[in-house]
């Protein structure tokens, strides 16, 4: 029997409710899922393939998560191939300059820089975040003329070890929400929409944000699919697009491609589980 392993942290330690959905479906096309903590000493040569999961503490120590993603692209068998490379969220730029439409982005180094792009910017608000962080952590929005409170948000992502990015503030966020469409392989599965509580502009759980099941129209569900064909010719296994509908850049933005360990929310859609079952037996067939 084919051995899958679930990447996950220590906190978790076992399979999320989420992706046990997808137990059932596999073991009925002969394929065993396990757990797998990414910080413990494991035998990653022992598993048929390794799918990135839930190891969701991996920002508290980046370095070494993208040490082991790099070392299991070596050995061949981690889905997704080469994911240390979508880690840190300046490939906002990438993606643009391949065709994605996607928010204004600037990186910045040091307090010049903050300065320097906020005396041009031209949103009345600007969110300051880390490159590479998960759940909004560290990220920051402020008035863009409070000089104040941008220096402080750029001194604790400094204080990290990281980069800034830096982009206009959309109102849409709070207004219209923000879309998660999830996709195996090329192929769309469904779609969510996410939104922050009154007063935030964080749309994750732990924020206080909420989340449904949505129907995703055909633009977003193609420009979805442009950033997903533009970041990879051999194609993920899986993927998450999250955007929003921004009218000054003509319609939905991409915000983030996440292929590492996006949440993929398959308990929202019935057939989910058997999509991602269907993908991950079909990717074993390629090893």
């Amino acid at each position: 029997m084919p051995t899958v392993a679930f990447i996950t942290s220590a906190e978790i330690g076992d399979l999320t409710a989420d992706d046990r959905l997808v137990v059932a479906p596999l073991a009925a096309r002969g394929v065993e899922v396990v757990p797998a903590v990414w910080t413990a000493d494991v035998a990653w040569d022992t598993y048929d393939l390794v799918v990135i999961r839930s190891p969701w503490d991996w920002y508290r120590d980046a370095k070494r998560f993208s040490a082991l993603l790099e070392d299991l692209s070596r050995r061949g068998n981690l889905c997704n191939h080469d994911a240390h490379r979508w880690l840190d969220k300046r490939y906002l730029a990438r993606l643009g300059e391949r065709g994605v439409r996607v928010p204004p982005t600037d990186v910045v180094r040091d307090t010049g820089e903050l300065e320097a792009k906020l005396a041009r910017a031209r949103s009345p608000k600007s969110v300051l975040k880390p490159a590479t962080a998960a759940a909004a952590h560290g990220a920051r929005r402020f008035d863009s003329s409070d000089l104040a409170t941008a220096r402080a948000a750029l001194d604790a992502i400094l204080h990290q070890g990281d980069v800034a990015l830096l982009q206009p503030y959309f109102e849409a966020i709070e207004t219209d929400g923000e879309w998660s469409t999830i996709f195996f392989g090329r192929e769309y599965s469904h779609a969510v929409k996410k939104r922050p509580r009154d007063g935030d502009f964080r749309v994750q759980e732990e924020h206080g944000g909420t989340n449904e099941p949505a129907i995703a129209s055909r633009e977003f569900i193609d420009e979805a699919r442009r950033a997903i064909e533009a970041a990879s010719q051999e194609g993920f296994l899986y993927a998450r697009v999250d955007g929003i509908v921004i009218p000054e850049l003509g319609g939905f933005a991409v915000t983030e491609l996440e292929v590492v360990e996006p949440e993929l929310f398959l308990r929202m859609d019935a057939g989910a589980p058997e999509r991602f079952a269907a993908a991950i037996a079909s990717r074993l067939r390629l090893y």
